[in-house]
């Protein structure tokens, strides 16, 4: 897009906002939503939020006995829950992935799964999750102690490098999620080391074509500007200081895609447990979206996943 200094900031700036949004979208058709294979307090303690919230009208999948065991040991009423029981020997993503199919799952939230094994079994090419020719990823909603807006990132959980034609999708996924949450027009810095181009870091290149692109309107929603490294994404001192003065993203970008998931990753693990962040994740792009929080992430966080999941579905 042809940079317009009159953009506005983003209209919403927290989690509340989120919530409020997903409520209310939630009076209109509660989204059915398919829990697979929790075993701990912070997801059931998400999960009667959720319901309480009157967020999603809920079901579980997985194996029935476990599941009335984890329950049983957290003190979590399972009436008026629908359970999908699976066997030991059935797959419950793929169930999960099946109800979408079927229309009877709007929204799927990992449990307790560890997260490759439940990528791995998702992304299945039987499961049907992904339609041929789109692409599916993983964005963080991060809302930031000392930051005075949202910031979305890419990808922390499924893409592990991934390559130029793959960044050009998950930055159409970043502005596609941004505009559901409500920013109108998100800012997205390409991450990298340095804000120059070196031909020697693939990332800095990918960074210049995604931002040309951007300019030039093959990239359309928002604006694109790279690379950037994470100060003068986020800092307009530091963008100034090293000459980046003419760009609607540096200094005040709402949206991140970084180069790698060990990139992605830190920057979200960093945010949410040294950061005093709050943090939610959705992967956006397949059938349905799929509330991805880490395992590490509190019942509030996962909460907050869910009323993304909600908000994007």
């Amino acid at each position: 897009m042809t940079p317009n200094k009159s953009t506005a900031l983003s209209e919403t700036k927290s989690f509340e906002q989120i919530h409020v949004m997903a409520r209310e979208k939630a009076t209109q058709k509660k989204p059915k939503a398919a829990l697979v294979s929790p075993a701990h307090a912070d997801i059931f303690k998400a999960f009667f939020l959720a319901i309480d919230d009157g967020l999603i009208d809920p079901a579980i999948v997985g194996e029935r006995t476990m599941i009335e065991k984890a329950a049983a040991e957290v003190d979590f009423s399972l009436d008026g829950i629908t359970i999908y029981d699976c066997s030991p020997d059935k797959s419950a993503v793929a169930t999960a992935c099946k109800m979408a199919a079927d229309g009877k799952a709007d929204i799927i939230i990992r449990g307790t799964f560890p997260t490759d094994q439940f990528i791995k079994e998702l992304f299945e090419e039987e499961t049907g999750f992904v339609e041929r020719g789109k692409l599916a990823n993983h964005v963080a909603v991060i809302e930031a102690e000392r930051y005075q807006q949202l910031l979305l990132l890419t990808d922390a959980a499924v893409l592990v490098d991934p390559d130029l034609k793959q960044k050009i999708s998950m930055v159409n996924n970043l502005i596609a999620v941004g505009n559901r949450i409500g920013i109108d027009t998100p800012r997205v810095a390409v991450l990298a080391a340095v804000e120059v181009v070196y031909p020697q870091m693939p990332a800095t290149i990918d960074g210049a074509v995604l931002g040309k692109m951007s300019e030039r309107n093959q990239i359309k929603g928002g604006f694109v500007d790279g690379p950037l490294s994470f100060d003068c994404a986020v800092d307009p001192v530091a963008a100034e200081s090293k000459g980046i003065t003419n760009s609607e993203v540096a200094g005040r970008a709402n949206a991140m895609l970084a180069p790698n998931i060990d990139t992605a990753h830190g920057v979200y693990k960093a945010m949410a447990l040294y950061g005093n962040a709050r943090v939610g994740g959705v992967i956006y792009g397949g059938r349905v979206p799929v509330a991805l929080a880490a395992r590490s992430d509190s019942a509030e966080n996962i909460l907050n996943s869910i009323a993304l999941a909600v908000l994007v579905g």
